[in-house]
């Protein structure tokens, strides 16, 4: 057994350029920070995809960025002790939840957006089961999201986020709690995620305040018609029409958001 650990050590120590102690803790610190930017990140932490295959890949990337972690560990870490490893191993939790957030107020802001249009349309009685969240939603949010995360790889979203992961090495020392000087981009992603929810709800929104209007009219013109036999179907009808047409605007819209990240990351 002790045999296999040396050879462990050994291909560590060859892959990381760098002393064994050095580059296995190397390797820990990033493996936290790369696995909860991951589980930030509902599209790339589907509970369809293994765990063991999640691990995989987690191990892997720190594999292919170690050659450029032997300058990006904090002071402290040639002689690190359990207490400065604790607090290192929360400040890569910070980390990775801040590499993780743009991407998840993307996708946050498409359930917003759902359940917006749940409560208009009258889907809000009924839910079904969201296998992007795995939790019990309403059917536009579970649409929503399912439409987001098809977008999140067909514009190359998922690149986006590797590219982050290798930048944090040099922006952020393993090991080291981030240390900002303008923290109002961290600070205004919050409301963003809900002002990209209601823009991307906002055009069905106003067709369904239309067709109320036009439902109203009818039934004060015809008091024999049936309002509500009339409306349900008249505003799925609706909804539907102007999100496929409202989606070739969202695009341009969402091409600026996914560099958000980049723009907290820059606020360093």
């Amino acid at each position: 057994m002790t045999g296999g650990n040396d050879a462990m050590a050994g291909i560590a120590a060859s892959i990381l350029g760098v002393g064994v102690d050095t580059g296995l803790l190397a390797v820990l610190l990033l493996s936290v920070r790369f696995s909860v930017a991951f589980g930030m990140s509902p599209a790339l932490s589907s509970h369809g995809m293994p765990a063991m295959v999640r691990v995989a890949l987690v191990f892997l990337l720190s594999a292919l960025a170690a050659p450029s972690l032997p300058g990006s560990l904090a002071p402290g870490a040639a002689g690190w002790s359990a207490s400065w490893l604790m607090a290192a191993v929360a400040s890569e939790v910070f980390v990775g939840m801040l590499l993780g957030f743009g991407v998840h107020i993307v996708l946050a802001s498409f359930a917003i957006a759902g359940r917006m249009l749940d409560v208009q349309i009258g889907f809000g009685i009924g839910s079904v089961f969201d296998p992007v969240t795995r939790s019990s939603q309403n059917v536009m949010g579970t649409l929503m999201s399912l439409v987001g995360v098809t977008l999140f790889f067909a514009m190359d979203a998922h690149l986006v986020l590797a590219s982050m992961l290798a930048r944090s090495t040099t922006l952020f020392p393993l090991g080291a709690l981030p240390d900002f000087a303008d923290p109002m981009p961290l600070l205004s992603g919050a409301g963003r995620m809900y002002a990209i929810g209601l823009a991307l709800a906002a055009p069905v929104a106003i067709a369904l305040v239309l067709s109320d209007l036009l439902v109203g009219v009818t039934s004060r013109n015809m008091p024999q018609i049936n309002v509500l036999v009339l409306s349900m179907p008249l505003k799925v009808l609706v909804a539907y029409f102007v999100l496929a047409v409202s989606v070739r605007a969202w695009a341009p819209l969402l091409s600026g958001v996914f560099g958000m990240a980049g723009d907290i990351l820059g606020a360093k």
